[in-house]
């Protein structure tokens, strides 16, 4: 495993945070964007194909020395490509731990595909009370809720229709997005990510780090090269029973 941090991101949805990247073997192969991943495109493929062959990455320890660096508060993401460290579907419990004690006094954005087997699950809750809080990524509405009965916070991909489109005026847009269901079977919000829709970047938001969010599950809308393929996967459960503002 490798893993690179990149002090300032030139990404615009992230902002000028500190991020991290971890090689490939991280991602977990239950994982079902595992061949359809937006890092698989762009100028983030060719970065990510550098940290995976070791060209630009480092071992964990190293990687976390400007993470540790950071001012108490800061704002910083882990994986904006990869996962957490651990090979597959295996939660690395030292190097996550690693992570736990840079992040001390910081605010970390981190999601993971990892499954949510009882032990990683174990590892997952330990950081939590260390202060690492880690989002649980669902593929759909319905996973969405049967990660949030585990209470932890949650993340989902969303149909492309939940994106605002090039033509649309924020109003209009809007006006369309609450057409759609906004709350799942289990009747929990879900909030489209404002970082897809306006100039809000992560470094503005960052409502991501925080581990109590009062059951609202953040969505992120299929975007790019990848999108219906992501489509695909969410279409059958965008039919929540609930819908609500």
């Amino acid at each position: 495993m490798h893993f690179h941090t990149t002090q300032i991101s030139r990404n615009v949805k992230t902002g000028p945070m500190p991020v991290m990247t971890s090689s490939r073997d991280t991602c977990p192969d239950s994982c079902p964007l595992k061949k359809g991943c937006y890092a698989m495109t762009g100028p983030l493929k060719l970065h990510w194909d550098k940290v995976t062959s070791g060209e630009r990455g480092t071992p964990l320890e190293e990687a976390l020395k400007p993470i540790r660096r950071l001012n108490r508060g800061a704002l910083w993401r882990y994986g904006q490509a990869g996962d957490l460290p651990g090979q597959g579907d295996h939660i690395d419990h030292e190097g996550l731990r690693s992570i736990m004690k840079a992040n001390k006094g910081k605010r970390a954005i981190v999601f993971t595909h990892k499954p949510p087997t009882p032990e990683n699950l174990a590892i997952i809750r330990e950081v939590a009370a260390g202060g690492l809080n880690i989002n649980l990524s669902a593929d759909t509405l319905d996973e969405a809720d049967e990660l949030a009965d585990l209470n932890l916070p949650v993340v989902t991909v969303l149909h492309s229709d939940y994106g605002k489109r090039k033509d649309e005026t924020l109003q209009e847009y809007r006006r369309r997005l609450n057409s759609l269901p906004r709350k799942t079977k289990s009747d929990r919000r879900i909030a489209v990510c404002p970082a897809t829709y306006t100039n809000t970047s992560c470094t503005q938001c960052g409502a991501c780090a925080n581990g109590d969010r009062n059951g609202v599950i953040i969505g992120f809308p299929a975007h790019g090269t990848q999108k219906k393929r992501v489509d695909q996967i969410t279409r059958h459960a965008e039919e929540p029973n609930c819908n609500g503002p």
